[in-house]
C-alpha cells in the first residue's frame, strides 16, 4: 500500500515542481547569465511561501529531513503544509531538493497508518521508516538505494531494523515498479562521464579531494549558521522574511544562473560545458550555490539537503580536473560528489553506491570513494565544528 500510495504522490508532486520550474531559461550559463525579472518571480514565491506557511501554520523551528528520520517519526498534520510550501519553494528556484517533501509524505503515511491500526511504538516507527524508504524508491531509482538511505541515517535497532529492512524494500520496490514505467527515466546513470583506468595512484588522490570535500562541507554547514542567526529577529515576520530571501537568492541566480533550483538538471550542464565555464567560474559557482542553499534554508523556504550539496560537490569535481588536468575528470567528479554530503551525514554506503551508479565510473573506481567519504566525514566530525552547531541550535 505504501509503495502504490507514495509513486502516485511522488509523481504528482515532482510533475507540479519540474513543470513550475518552465520559467527558468538562462541566455548562458556564465557569469550575469541571468534575468532581472527572475527576482520579481523569487520574491513573488517569498510572499506566496510566506502566506503558506501562515495558512498551514507551519512552524518557525520545523525539524528538516534529517531529524525525521533519526526520530523515525513524522506528525502527519504536518505533511500538507510541507508539501505544499516544499512545490512553492521548488517552483520558485530555491537552492533546495525534493527529497524533503517526499519523505514527509512517506513518513507521515507510516505515522498516520500506525496510529489508525493501534500500533506499539517499535511497530509504528518501523511504517514510519518503511513509508520514507517507498517515497524514495521513485526518486533514487533504486529500491535498495533508499532503503539503505533511510537505514543508515535513522540507524534503527533490533526487531526494528529488521522490519524497516524488508518492509522498506518491499515499498520501494512497488513505488519503483510503478514510478518508473510513468516517468520513463532514471536517476542512475544521468552524468556521462569520460571512463578511466583505475591506478594504485588514485586512492592517495581520493584523501586530498576527501579534506577538499571537508572544507566545503564545514563552509556550507558555517554559512547556515551564520545566515539563520543573522535572520532570527525576522522569524516573527512570516511573509518578509521568505520575500527577502525570494530576492537575495534570485539576485545570486541572475549572476550564476546554475544556482538556482535543486542542481540535478544544472549538474549536466557543468559536466558537458566545462571547458566552456572555465574553472575560475566553476569555483565561483560553488560558494554562490554554498549561499543560496544556505538563503533558502534560513529565510522559510523548505526543501532538502542532498541534491544541492551533491551539486557543489560534483562542480568542485569538475573544476578540480580543470586545474589539475592529470586527474581524470570521473576520479575527481565521483569522489567530491559523494564525499561532500557524506561529510554532513554518517551514510557512507549509500553515498558510495549513489556515486558508482550514478556516473557508472566501473567497480574499481568506487574504492577511491570511499576513501574520500571517509576522509571528509572523519576531519568534519573531527573538527568539532558540527557539534557545537548542533548544541547552539538547540539551545537558540
Amino acid at each position: 500500500m505504501f509503495g502504490v500510495v507514495l509513486a502516485f504522490a511522488g509523481l504528482a508532486f515532482l510533475a507540479v515542481t519540474q513543470g513550475g520550474g518552465l520559467w527558468f531559461d538562462p541566455a548562458d550559463n556564465g557569469w550575469l547569465g541571468g534575468s532581472l525579472w527572475w527576482v520579481a518571480v523569487t520574491a513573488g514565491a517569498g510572499i506566496l511561501v510566506g502566506l503558506l506557511r501562515r495558512a498551514f501554520r507551519v512552524p518557525v523551528h520545523q525539524g528538516g529531513l534529517i531529524e525525521e528520520l533519526q526520530d523515525e517519526r513524522v506528525e502527519p498534520s504536518g505533511v500538507p503544509g510541507t508539501v505544499a510550501v516544499s512545490a512553492l519553494s521548488l517552483i520558485g528556484g530555491a537552492s533546495l531538493g525534493p527529497e524533503a517533501a517526499l519523505g514527509s509524505m512517506g513518513g507521515g503515511l507510516g505515522t498516520w497508518f500506525s496510529g489508525r491500526e493501534g500500533d506499539d511504538e517499535g511497530a509504528r516507527k518501523a511504517n514510519t521508516l518503511s513509508g520514507m524508504s517507498g517515497a524514495y524508491g521513485g526518486l533514487l531509482s533504486s529500491p535498495f538505494l533508499a532503503t539503505m538511505l533511510v537505514i543508515e541515517i535513522a540507524r534503527p535497532s533490533g526487531a526494528r531494523f529488521r522490519d524497516t529492512l524488508f518492509g522498506g524494500l518491499v515499498a520501494a520496490s512497488v513505488c519503483f515498479a510503478i514510478f518508473f514505467p510513468i516517468a520513463g527515466d532514471t536517476f542512475l546513470g544521468i552524468y556521462e562521464l569520460p571512463s578511466y583506468k583505475y591506478e594504485d595512484w588514485h586512492l592517495l588522490a581520493a584523501i586530498p579531494l576527501g579534506l577538499v570535500a571537508a572544507a566545503l562541507a564545514m563552509t556550507l554547514a558555517v554559512t547556515v549558521g551564520v545566515l539563520r542567526r543573522a535572520t532570527a529577529p525576522l522569524e516573527p515576520r512570516t511573509v518578509l522574511r521568505p520575500a527577502i530571501g525570494g530576492v537575495a537568492f534570485g539576485l545570486i541566480g541572475v549572476a550564476f544562473p546554475l544556482t538556482l533550483f535543486t542542481g540535478s538538471d544544472q549538474l549536466t550542464t557543468v559536466i558537458d560545458d566545462r571547458a566552456a565555464i572555465g574553472a575560475g567560474l566553476l569555483i565561483a559557482v560553488v560558494f554562490a550555490k554554498i549561499l543560496a542553499f544556505a538563503t533558502s534554508m534560513s529565510t522559510g523556504f523548505i526543501g532538502g539537503p542532498f541534491f544541492p550539496s551533491l551539486f557543489i560537490g560534483g562542480t568542485a569535481g569538475v573544476a578540480a580536473h580543470l586545474l589539475i588536468p592529470g586527474l581524470p575528470l570521473g576520479l575527481a567528479f565521483s569522489c567530491l560528489f559523494a564525499a561532500l554530503p557524506g561529510a554532513l551525514v554518517a551514510a557512507p554506503f549509500t553515498l558510495v553506491l549513489l556515486a558508482a551508479l550514478t556516473t557508472q565510473v566501473g567497480t574499481l573506481q568506487t574504492a577511491p570513494i570511499g576513501i574520500a567519504v571517509l576522509t571528509a566525514y572523519l576531519a568534519v566530525s573531527g573538527s568539532g565544528v558540527l557539534v557545537e552547531m548542533a548544541r547552539r541550535q538547540k539551545t537558540s
